[in-house]
């Protein structure tokens, strides 16, 4: 196959095909926080995915976990940037 037909072929994938897909994946494991499994939903179906192993899941359970990823580090780094003014704020006062 040629990469021409390569791409015609992804081209013409329905959306709803992609987000079936499925993809492997390892969510990070520890013995602390990290530790259980972890539950997705998506437009109601749902999966539990098992931490610490690659697992095959369909792509859209794959692309909720990356945003929620995403959320948590914006948060962080809001969070950070808050503790940052609030010190500055504080030394101001002092």
């Amino acid at each position: 196959m040629n990469k021409n037909t390569e791409n015609k072929n992804t081209a013409e994938i329905s959306p709803e095909a992609y987000l079936e897909e499925l993809v492997s994946i390892k969510l990070f494991r520890d013995g602390g926080r990290y530790r259980d499994n972890v539950y997705v939903a998506v437009n109601g179906q749902n999966c539990i995915i098992k931490r610490g192993e690659w697992v095959k899941v369909k792509r859209k359970f794959a692309m909720v976990l990356d945003a929620s990823e995403i959320q948590d580090m914006k948060t962080a780094q809001m969070i950070e940037a808050e503790e940052e003014k609030f010190r500055t704020a504080e030394a101001k006062l002092a």
